[in-house]
């Protein structure tokens, strides 16, 4: 491999993700370093993944070195542009001079060695950064709303549909943002009704939750009148929670299912749905998907599943 095959290849393996920018974000605002450029650094060791200075590229380990050198870069500027984002929103504010990051890293062969060219990569950063003293915790971005979440419980398809509201919300595209949080939520439903149906073996309940052509509406419904019956109070008290909290649910239900129903030309003579609107469904979220995968993991943990 040249050294320009070298350069190539980082340079189109880099990408900032909106992922990694959140994650950076909620690492930032938890941190006590004010340098940036330190901060980064801490970064980069809390992800395990600091660049090597060197590569040989005559080594048969030199693409596998080269793609871990462009996913380092990758999260290196993630940090910056998420820092970048904070200062924007008020959360920190730049305290220093402004500096550019340049990546470096040397090639080696039998023949010799030098610098791989990547101009093409680079960040600019303020060189400290500020964090008002008496600020709140952490305030609730929408980048790292699933943090509320315990996300790594929820099914996966349900992670997707979540992820996929929030791509189409950074894109402006708010109607189909509210179309996948509703089939996220209406999954997260059935979830939740199914485990609730085998904990108290209500084959009424199973029928509805297990049939594809009754409405959200109907699922919802027939769920929170289970929840609310003698029976299920204990599965509530085993997650903590009121019957209030399945009823605040349902009602951000009943508000993104209508939201969501624009895309049907009967209902709704017009497919524009506005920020406010997919921005308010989407921080409401946590509490409520929260709340309901609360009690299904209260019954699965109770069966032994």
């Amino acid at each position: 491999m040249s050294p320009d095959e070298a350069s190539e290849k980082i340079v189109a393996l880099v990408t900032v993700t909106r992922e990694d920018i959140a994650r950076a974000k909620a690492f930032a605002l938890q941190a006590e370093e004010s340098g940036t450029n330190t901060l980064a650094e801490q970064w980069l060791n809390t992800q395990n993944c600091n660049a090597p200075p060197e590569i040989q590229l005559e080594s048969g380990e030199a693409g596998d070195v080269l793609a871990f050198i462009a996913r380092s870069y990758s999260l290196r500027m993630a940090l910056y542009q998420a820092v970048w984002e904070l200062i924007n929103a008020g959360e920190l504010f730049p305290a220093g001079t402004p500096s550019e990051w340049q990546p470096n890293v040397t090639w080696r062969t039998s023949r010799g060695g030098g610098g791989l060219h990547l101009g093409r990569i680079n960040f600019p950063y303020p060189s400290k950064t500020y964090r008002p003293p008496l600020a709140a915790k952490p305030p609730l971005d929408l980048d790292v709303f699933l943090q509320g979440l315990d996300s790594a419980s929820l099914h996966s398809g349900i992670r997707e549909a979540v992820d996929q509201a929030l791509g189409c919300f950074r894109r402006g595209l708010y109607l189909p943002a509210i179309a996948m949080l509703t089939a996220g939520a209406e999954a997260t439903w059935s979830e939740c009704g199914t485990a609730v149906a085998k904990k108290l073996a209500n084959q009424k309940l199973q029928g509805i939750m297990n049939d594809q052509y009754v409405s959200l509406s109907r699922k919802v419904a027939e769920l929170r009148k289970v929840l609310d019956s003698a029976d299920g109070k204990p599965i509530l008290k085993a997650a903590s929670l009121s019957p209030s909290r399945v009823a605040d649910a349902e009602l951000w239900t009943i508000t993104l299912r209508d939201r969501r129903n624009a895309l049907h030309w009967g209902k709704a003579k017009s497919f524009i749905a506005q920020h406010s609107d997919a921005a308010s469904l989407l921080l409401g979220a946590p509490i409520h998907l929260g709340a309901l995968d609360a009690i299904r993991k209260s019954c699965e943990s109770a069966t032994g599943t």
